[in-house]
């Protein structure tokens, strides 16, 4: 199963593109797309507990 690798893919995009645009480093877009990224995954888990 992807789980919710579209919308990680999205997230990855959007804080790719603050990097590109000079309104986040890219340590910090990282950082931020690792916590975005690990909310998902956490919801993702949650829903699929049995």
């Amino acid at each position: 199963r992807l789980g919710n690798m579209p919308q990680i893919r999205v997230i990855v995009d959007e804080e790719l593109e603050s990097v590109w645009t000079g309104k986040k480093t890219p340590q910090q877009a990282l950082d931020t797309a690792v916590e975005r990224g690990n909310q998902l995954l956490r919801r993702f888990e949650q829903s699929t507990k049995s």
